[in-house]
């Protein structure tokens, strides 16, 4: 219910934060006021459901509940608003908080301390999560999982574990400080793994799927949590006809969870993995005890280690055939954007050959043709031929050098650049300020691949940014060619740019990957852009190319 409402909110918060500028500047403000108050009415709301739903799922006589809700609603609220509006979110849970501790009977100081370990937990997740990983995209990597699990799952839980522990055993709601602060991290821990990708995930791609989805998906996900649920039903609320086939039954969820991961990835996991722990944990509160020679506490500590040691390995996997998919995906749309580019490639050589160089021969003909005819005027227009046949030369000499530079081979990497940089530069009128610290020669390998990022990111500062100066420099040190190109102009948003049509940046990147280099990219609108391609040298002086 929480990931359905944040869905529509969410999108609309990403949107106007893309594009700023359809607002006017006194409809700024307003904007944002009506969008901290509404994603702070959500995390509320949630945040209180989330809290009665833990209250629920806590066994009578315990200070800590089997299942704790309101933490991970929160980190995925965080998550997903923006960091200027946080304050609106930890403004809006606070009465949410006290009214729901308060209807359960907990003393106000205990339910203070339990809101100074819930927001600092959840706080501490969203901001070391997003210092390293976009957070609507941390589900979609093997890296971003592991952010997630490091921060959302290991360290904000066991951190704030030890100040709620202290809330509880100080205003005398419990006893056992240890004890309280081992089961508080294990409840905490499995909530962020179930509750946080739901939502996340809904709320960045709940919408897009539902239009994508096929009539044969939608029935293949029905059946997938009707089976989840009739499996946990059956191993947590029934008794077993043979004790002995109570570890032969657990493994039935091990293997929808498998199907969720394979083929409907972290959400579907995180989904199918929330109706088991909800569904288990209630059938142990309520007397079902799947390891019968365990008490309550003992069976509830064990199903929270199992539950999360198991889908661990299974969110990686998710992760990783995640990024198995966008990498053909991304080779699917390469694909097609070389042939695009090759066909445009082809159109522009042909332009010019017949627009550009075809038209002066068809001049110098007609020329030559008048020439014939009156002979006498052969050595007033001498020289005009000659120079309209060294200027035809010179267009096929730079079209030739677009293709293929054998500079590079005769005179060298660094001075091959500088000569095309000097050509182009007379040629477009432009100012390229060329600069080079390096002395030693390098290989023609690491030549060919700098030319081609240069003249790519040259041929797009002029096209698309308009400027009339551009700053090359080549330079050597540490083991490592650097390369960096820059321009003052328009810039560009790279996003947008790597997920479009275009294959520049694309090929920049691909080729640098080649010589095991490294492609790194600045620009924003109207703030200019910086391309710096750094290749390694062996000891040698060769570079590491790829096989």
């Amino acid at each position: 219910m929480v990931a359905r409402s944040l869905a529509p909110l969410f999108s609309t918060a990403n949107s106007a934060q893309v594009d700023p500028s359809r607002l006017s500047e006194s409809s700024v403000p307003h904007a944002l006021v009506l969008k901290a108050v509404r994603l702070a009415l959500v995390a509320g709301i949630g945040y209180y459901v989330g809290t009665r739903v833990g209250f629920a799922l806590t066994p009578t006589g315990q200070p800590n509940s089997a299942f704790w809700p309101p933490n991970a609603i929160l980190l995925a609220c965080l998550l997903l608003a923006p960091r200027r509006i946080w304050w609106a979110l930890l403004v809006a849970v606070i009465p949410a908080h006290f009214l729901a501790q308060l209807q359960a009977g907990v003393p106000a100081w205990t339910a203070g301390a339990w809101l100074a370990s819930n927001t600092s937990e959840a706080l501490i997740g969203a901001f070391c999560i997003g210092q390293f990983v976009r957070p609507t995209r941390v589900f979609d990597s093997v890296r971003g999982v592991f952010i997630f699990v490091l921060f959302g799952v290991l360290i904000a839980p066991f951190a704030t574990s030890f100040l709620d522990a202290a809330g509880v055993v100080l205003t005398g709601w419990g006893r056992g400080y240890l004890s309280i602060s081992a089961e508080r991290f294990w409840t905490n821990a499995l909530a962020e793994l179930t509750i946080v990708p739901v939502i996340v995930l809904w709320a960045s791609n709940g919408i897009s799927w539902i239009k994508n989805a096929t009539f044969s998906r939608f029935c293949e996900a029905g059946f997938l949590v009707l089976s989840t649920v009739l499996a946990t039903f059956l191993v947590f609320g029934f008794e077993p006809i043979l004790p002995s086939t109570t570890p032969i039954l657990l493994f039935l969820p091990l293997a929808l969870l498998m199907w969720a991961t394979g083929r409907f990835g972290s959400g579907g996991l995180s989904l199918c993995l929330l109706i088991i722990s909800v569904t288990a944990i209630w059938f142990v509160m309520h007397g079902r005890e799947p390891f019968p020679s365990a008490s309550l506490r003992q069976n509830v500590l064990s199903l929270q280690i199992l539950l999360c040691t198991v889908v661990l390995p299974l969110m990686f996997v998710s992760a990783f055939m995640t990024e198995a998919r966008h990498t053909q995906e991304s080779l699917r749309r390469m694909s097609a954007n070389l042939i695009n580019a090759q066909e445009q490639e082809r159109t522009r050589i042909g332009r010019e050959l017949h627009d550009d160089v075809n038209q002066k021969l068809a001049m110098l003909s007609v020329q030559l043709e008048q020439l014939r005819e009156n002979p006498a005027d052969v050595h007033s227009r001498l020289q005009k031929l000659r120079q309209e046949v060294d200027d035809i030369s010179s267009d096929v000499q730079a079209l030739s050098h677009e293709l293929h530079s054998s500079k590079l081979e005769y005179l060298g990497v660094v001075k091959g650049i500088q000569g095309w940089c000097k050509e182009f530069a007379e040629r477009q009128r432009i100012e390229i300020h060329f600069r080079s610290d390096v002395t030693s020669v390098l290989p023609f390998e690491v030549g060919v691949s700098l030319l081609r990022v240069l003249q790519e990111a040259v041929h797009n500062a002029v096209k698309h940014s308009g400027v009339k100066h551009v700053a090359v420099q080549i330079s050597q040190h540490s083991g490592e060619i650097h390369l960096t190109v820059n321009d003052p102009g328009k810039g560009f948003d790279i996003e947008a740019a790597m997920q479009g049509k275009g294959l520049g940046l694309i090929s920049m990147r691909e080729r640098v990957r080649l010589v095991h280099g490294t492609f790194a990219i600045k620009s924003r609108p109207m703030g200019g852009t910086t391309i710096d391609v750094r290749v390694p040298l062996s000891q040698d002086g060769s570079p590491h190319v790829a096989a």
